[in-house]
């Protein structure tokens, strides 16, 4: 089924439910087509706004606060500029210099409002698909597994064999992962990419950032960390990594190197 911006497929009992709440979701958080996000970005404000979309609003700012700003929902007049306008109907980057990046911190958030700074508006994009996963796991029983374009959240009672695709098309490296949940978080540069740009934006230069990477897979017991992990590796942040997390990235020439505190060559 096509959701969240990507192919997904969920596996386990309960199954029904978890499409059912996830349909919903995506309704109030898409910036796609019409919903209570689309209407907060216009209007700059929103005043009674539905529980889910408080709640992945919040969740956004708490990880703007724990990445010091690094990952954060307010880049979307900046996608913008850099062509993301329409879901998978990139244009050409903008002329002139791109909008800065509104400080999260000025993000007005309580139970019966939602207020913007001046011209900001949110993607929850960089956050919401790993949290609606988790969050709609929670109609799951048993052995499951949830690959949302990638990025896969999974329980199993048995070893796990995962493929991480090569990204430039070469021979795909197979991991074994031991019996647990786990969430396994991909990003990648070459998708959702168009002449001149890519949709991850850097907050610092609000501009599509640069990387010597070209894929980042982390791999841990929170698929919603692992996402957050995926971007500041991109932007060069090994310092914030969280511990307990396998770091997987291709480098430009399509070599696989791990991360242990520094980067080797696998």
């Amino acid at each position: 089924m096509y959701a969240l911006g990507t192919e997904v497929m969920i596996s386990g009992q309960g199954a029904e439910g978890a499409w059912e709440e996830l349909e919903q979701l995506e309704a109030t958080l898409t910036r796609f087509k019409p919903s209570k996000l689309t209407e907060l970005n216009q209007q700059g404000s929103l005043n009674h706004p539905p529980e889910v979309l408080l709640e992945a609003v919040e969740h956004a700012l708490e990880i703007a606060k724990s990445t010091h700003g690094l990952v954060t929902p307010l880049i979307l007049p900046a996608l913008k500029w850099a062509g993301y306008k329409e879901c998978f109907q990139a244009a050409q980057v903008e002329a002139g210099l791109p909008p800065d990046v509104a400080d999260w911190a000025d993000v007005e958030l309580s139970g019966e409002l939602i207020r913007l700074p001046q011209g900001a508006e949110l993607d929850l994009g960089g956050t919401a698909k790993s949290w609606i996963v988790e969050r709609i796991s929670r109609h799951l029983s048993g052995n499951f597994v949830i690959d949302a374009g990638g990025d896969v959240w999974l329980k199993r009672e048995e070893l796990s064999p995962i493929d991480l695709e090569h990204p430039f098309a070469g021979e795909s490296c197979q991991l074994l992962l031991p019996p647990g949940q786990f969430g396994i978080a991909t990003s990648s540069l070459l998708k959702r990419a168009w002449r001149g740009g890519h949709h991850l934006i850097d907050p610092r230069t609000s501009r599509p950032l640069s990387s010597r990477w070209v894929q980042v897979t982390a791999i841990g017991p929170s698929l919603c960390t692992a996402e957050v992990m995926t971007k500041l590796i991109f932007l060069g942040a090994e310092e914030s990594l969280e511990k307990g997390y396998v770091y997987l990235a291709f480098d430009q020439q399509g070599q696989l190197w791990r991360y242990e505190e520094s980067w080797y060559l696998v």
